[in-house]
């Protein structure tokens, strides 16, 4: 409750204009990033002079670069699995960002230019992962029963059979807090229609204490540094 309290707070505060603001636009898209995908929000505030500002808002989904898919073998029908894997992880990022126009606009057709840096909050939700595992019964056959991953107990790969039912786990997850800094480019066009579309690539870091706990083998690093793509569909609104 503390961090979604602190994260209402931080909210507030960067939604609040602080310049005699000459267009607001309001976008959503779709995300590609080097760890996961996802959706994407964001509110741009365009001043008078080259500056602005912008809020925005992200669901990713979080993959290690060590997840890597394998299959029980001595099953007749398979399903696939990663072994090691603790929790299933998405992340949600809020980010307040100062940009400067490159480029003006003086026709409908021109493609303006932008360049963002900012930061904020990232919150890493964890839903523990559940296997199927094979053991024997009294009579000699094979049962399968679900259990929650343990990496000093779950050490056969030949005794798991894949994941278990997805809705497990749904009461247990967890969040971690941390940080996050971007620095992108934005190409804005159709700036003069309703309608406007942007596309959006950068760099991204993002900061979590000890890391996401999401492999069991691996090191889970505090630092997660790579590039994104956004690609918007807006709503243009003068302020004028």
């Amino acid at each position: 409750m503390i961090r979604l309290y602190l994260i209402f707070i931080f909210c507030s505060y960067l939604i609040k204009a602080n310049g005699q603001v000459g267009e607001r636009a309001y976008y959503g898209g779709v995300m590609y990033k080097s760890t996961g995908l996802g959706l994407a929000y964001q509110t741009k505030f365009d001043f008078k002079e080259n500056m602005g500002k912008q809020f925005d808002v992200e669901l990713s989904t979080f993959h290690h670069v060590r997840e890597v898919k394998t299959f029980n073998s001595e099953l007749s029908s398979p399903t696939a699995f990663v072994f090691g894997k603790l929790n299933k992880s998405a992340l949600l990022k809020i980010q307040y960002l100062r940009s400067y126009k490159i480029s003006q606009f003086t026709d409908a057709q021109r493609v303006g230019v932008d360049i963002n840096l900012g930061g904020g909050l990232i919150v890493g939700f964890l839903k523990p992962i559940y296997i199927n595992i094979i053991y024997p019964d009294a009579m000699g056959y094979e049962t399968i029963v679900s259990e929650k991953y343990n990496a000093q107990k779950h050490i056969d790969k030949s005794r798991i059979a894949g994941y278990a039912d997805g809705r497990l786990g749904w009461s247990e997850i967890d969040s971690k807090l941390g940080l996050n800094l971007s620095l992108s480019m934005g190409f804005t066009w159709g700036y003069f229609s309703n309608y406007p579309k942007r596309l959006e690539t950068g760099l991204y870091v993002e900061c979590f204490k000890d890391g996401l706990p999401v492999m069991a083998f691996a090191r889970n690093k505090p630092l997660q540094t790579g590039v994104f793509v956004k690609l918007y569909l807006g709503k243009r609104n003068s302020k004028n």
